[in-house]
């Protein structure tokens, strides 16, 4: 009696189903890319809103011991010192110019920083002529490298004549923050703008 050969069942994927899950592994990329690109700025963001925090902290302190403010006169550290002359997703380190701009608040920041950091007063702030004892403290980032500059601002307004008066952010220009219904945010930190937030 001749043997019968069985044929050996073959295991494995049909090309057809190596295109679906290639085309599935797409769609998943496309999808979560975005989105963790998005979660990396926004951890990047959270920088300037401590470190406002804390500098808006130290400007009172030392208000409350010495009656005023103090101006950094510029934004540090330069930025265009470092990545090619622009802000960017990169760190610049924080520099001697940066520390001496700040060295009477005692503040500085921990480490390196996505963000160059300024401090107006009726010094040099826009519109200050009015206030003496009025501060703005300003982040200017570019931490999703979309090239356009995100400011982050802490205002403090005084109080002339019943109305309140503050020291306008004077190297882009930018308002005060404003919330959902139109009021400014004073005293505590905010995005200029919620479109890149």
């Amino acid at each position: 009696m001749p043997k019968i050969r069985q044929m050996r069942s073959r295991e494995g994927f049909t090309l057809v189903e190596l295109m679906i899950v290639v085309a599935l592994l797409g769609v998943l990329a496309a999808l979560a890319i975005p989105n963790f690109v998005r979660y990396q700025a926004r951890t990047r963001r959270s920088e300037a809103f401590s470190n406002l925090a804390e500098l808006a902290r130290s400007q009172v302190a030392y208000q409350a011991e010495r009656d005023a403010f103090v101006d950094s006169g510029n934004s540090y550290p330069d930025p265009t010192m470092y990545n090619s002359g622009v802000l960017s997703p990169q760190k610049m380190p924080w520099e001697a110019d940066a520390s001496a701009a700040y060295r009477s608040l005692g503040w500085e920041p921990e480490g390196e920083v996505f963000y160059s950091y300024g401090a107006w007063t009726s010094a040099s702030g826009l519109g200050c002529n009015t206030c003496e004892s009025c501060f703005t403290a300003a982040a200017y980032g570019d931490v999703d490298g979309n090239n356009s500059v995100q400011t982050v601002l802490y205002v403090h307004p005084q109080e002339v004549g019943g109305v309140l008066v503050e020291c306008g952010e004077p190297l882009n220009g930018d308002g005060t923050p404003v919330d959902e219904g139109g009021n400014p945010i004073y005293n505590t930190v905010a995005a200029r703008s919620n479109s890149d937030y």
